[in-house]
C-alpha cells in the first residue's frame, strides 16, 4: 500500500529547476494520444497498470531516501512511465500545477488533447482578440479565407471603424473598374455618375468624406465589398482587430479538435497552463509526467523527502 504524508507542504523553490529543463520528450505522449474524448469528458481515472504498480512499490520496499538521483531513479524505476505517473499522483493538484511551468509548449499543447472539443472551444472563447486572430491566421492556410465566412453584417460593422484610413482607400480605389467606382460614388452621394471617366469619379470619390465613402462601398455587392476590405487588410493587418470577437470566433467551429489544439500553439504558455489546471488531478499527473525523469528525480530528493519517506508497502 501507498501512503502519503498530509502534512506534505508545497514546497517554495520549484521556479529554481527552470535552467534545468531538457527538450527531451517522454513516452507520456503515447500516453496521452490513448485516451478517448468520452473519457476525458467523465474526468475517469485511468486504468493503472498493475504489475508496473507493483514494481513501484517494490523498489520503495528500501524506504531509503538517498541523495544519488540516478540511484532514485533506479530505485522506484522512474523510466517506467507508469511508476513516474504513480509517483506523481502522490503530489496535490495545487503543485502538480507548478510542474507544468517545467514542461515545453509541446507538452502543454499534448495535455489538451484530453480535453473535449466543446470544452478547448471554450477555452478559446475567453482568449484576447489578438490571441484569436494568431490562431486562425496559423489554423487557415490564407488570410483572405479568413474574410470568406464573414457575414455581410459583419463587413458592415467592419466598415464603420474610425480606424480605417481614406488615403488607403483611395489608393485601392485607383485599381477599380469606372462600374466600381461608379456605384461607390452613387452609393455614397445619391446623385447618378453618368458616363464620368475612371479619373471624374476619382475625384468625386476624393471630395467625400470617410463616413460617406464607406457608405458607398456598403452599397456594393457581397463578393465586391468583400475584395475591398481584403485589400485593406493587406495595407494594414492591424485592421483585422475591427471585426468583432464573436464573428473571429465563429470561425474555430469548423476546425477538428487537432487542429484547434495546434492553433492553441500561438497562446502564451502562462495561459495553457490556466487551462491544464482544469484536468481531474489524474489528467493532470498524466500531463505532467512529460516531464524529463532527471529532473523530476532532482524535485523529488531536494523537495520532496516527507513523500518520497512516506512511500511504504
Amino acid at each position: 500500500m501507498i501512503t502519503l504524508d498530509t502534512n506534505l507542504t508545497l514546497y517554495p523553490g520549484l521556479y529554481a529547476y527552470l535552467p534545468l529543463i531538457k527538450s527531451k520528450n517522454s513516452k507520456a505522449y503515447s500516453a496521452i494520444d490513448q485516451y478517448s474524448d468520452a473519457q476525458a469528458a467523465k474526468g475517469a481515472p485511468e486504468t493503472q497498470n498493475t504489475q508496473s504498480t507493483q514494481e513501484t512499490d517494490k523498489a520503495s520496499k528500501t524506504n531509503n531516501i538517498t541523495n544519488d538521483y540516478a540511484a532514485l531513479i533506479e530505485a522506484l524505476k522512474l523510466n517506467i512511465p507508469e511508476n513516474k505517473l504513480a509517483i506523481l499522483k502522490l503530489i496535490p493538484h495545487l503543485e502538480l500545477v507548478k510542474f507544468l511551468s517545467l514542461l515545453n509548449k509541446d507538452e502543454l499543447l499534448s495535455g489538451l488533447k484530453l480535453f473535449l472539443k466543446d470544452k478547448l472551444l471554450e477555452f478559446v472563447y475567453h482568449i484576447p482578440k489578438e490571441d484569436l486572430l494568431k490562431m486562425l491566421f496559423k489554423m487557415f492556410i490564407s488570410k483572405d479565407q479568413i474574410l470568406e465566412l464573414m457575414p455581410i453584417k459583419e463587413l458592415n460593422h467592419f466598415l464603420s471603424s474610425t480606424k480605417i484610413e481614406k488615403s488607403n482607400l483611395i489608393k485601392i480605389f485607383q485599381s477599380l473598374s469606372t462600374t466600381e467606382l461608379a456605384q461607390i460614388a452613387e452609393s455614397a452621394t445619391g446623385i447618378p455618375q453618368g458616363k464620368k471617366s475612371q479619373g471624374e469619379l476619382l475625384q468625386v470619390v476624393k471630395g467625400l468624406d470617410i463616413n460617406q465613402i464607406t457608405d458607398g462601398i456598403k452599397g456594393l455587392e457581397y463578393k465586391k465589398m468583400r475584395g475591398i476590405i481584403s485589400e485593406m487588410l493587406k495595407q494594414d493587418e492591424s485592421l483585422y482587430t475591427e471585426f468583432t470577437h464573436e464573428s473571429l470566433f465563429k470561425e474555430t467551429l469548423n476546425f477538428s479538435k487537432p487542429s484547434l489544439i495546434e492553433g492553441m500553439g500561438v497562446i502564451d504558455s502562462d495561459q495553457l497552463i490556466k487551462f491544464l489546471d482544469k484536468l481531474p488531478d489524474s489528467f493532470l499527473a498524466l500531463v505532467v509526467s512529460q516531464i524529463d525523469t532527471e529532473l523530476l528525480s532532482k524535485i523529488l530528493v531536494n523537495d520532496y523527502q516527507k513523500l518520497l519517506s512516506s512511500i511504504s508497502i
